[in-house]
């Protein structure tokens, strides 16, 4: 499912912002969604001001629910948000690996092939129970169930989706784990979700799916694996920093939900 997005934008000679409404969240949610793409305070005097066209958008769009995502040392942008309802959700890390420099794999007993149609009931059941740290299931004001079935859409697309493949890890007859993945024109992999399935989770799984993926990438070629993560997730983490993965500095994500 493809949706296009109609960006709107304040250009002031105090504030800079882009925003959209999200219409496959807004279908998820049953309300409408919204999000900012950008935001450059450049007075901050005179910034509030410019920020209720924003809030006069969301009035006439019906925005229920409004998100931003910032980098970590934008303070300015982060209070005037927290001025105008946002609330602080959680860090987020982009973390990357060098597959040209990645450690050796170990044997694993992990089967890592395509998924095909009839594996996407059990992958959309492992990406409807796996996440506790993804932003929508953190902010509690949220419904939880959609919070939920984001997941599992998310995956029905990205099966629709010509970009992304859905790859499984089978241990035996069981998907013990899923990576959705997009390879890139510089020969780089974005890791769009990936997730271990809870029964599998615990017992030693994790480290050999990511391990596993990676020497994936390496023996296809590619020279680099990037992705996101909540810095709330420390299991998944610790498994990076394991891998020799990057970690640049984090991002901020922001919440607004109508009162």
């Amino acid at each position: 499912m493809k949706f296009d997005r109609q960006i709107a934008r304040i250009a002031s000679d105090a504030l800079r912002m882009e925003f959209c409404v999200v219409p496959w969240d807004s279908e998820i949610f049953g309300y409408q969604v919204g999000q900012i793409e950008s935001i450059a305070v450049i007075d901050s005097a005179r910034a509030a001001a410019g920020f209720r066209e924003f809030s006069r958008w969301c009035d006439a769009n019906q925005i229920a629910m409004a998100s931003c995502r910032l980098p970590s040392d934008r303070l300015r942008e982060s209070m005037l948000l927290e001025e105008h309802g946002f609330r602080f959700i959680e860090m987020v890390y982009s973390p990357e690996l060098s597959l040209t420099k990645a450690a050796p794999t170990h044997g694993s007993r992990l089967e890592i092939s395509e998924a095909q149609a009839s594996d996407l009931p059990a992958i959309q059941s492992i990406a409807g129970s796996a996440f506790s740290t993804g932003r929508f299931l953190l902010d509690w004001r949220l419904d939880a169930e959609a919070s939920h079935r984001r997941y599992c859409i998310w995956v029905q697309n990205s099966f629709d989706d010509p970009r992304h493949t859905v790859l499984k890890a089978t241990v035996g007859n069981d998907i013990a784990g899923f990576f959705i993945v997009e390879e890139r024109p510089d020969r780089s992999c974005y890791w769009h979700l990936t997730a271990v399935a809870p029964e599998w989770q615990g017992k030693g799984i994790g480290r050999e799916l990511w391990e596993s993926m990676a020497a994936r990438h390496k023996a296809a070629g590619l020279h680099h694996v990037r992705t996101t993560i909540s810095a709330h997730n420390a299991p998944v983490l610790n498994i990076y920093a394991r891998l020799g993965f990057r970690f640049s500095a984090p991002q901020m994500t922001f919440h607004w939900l109508r009162a």
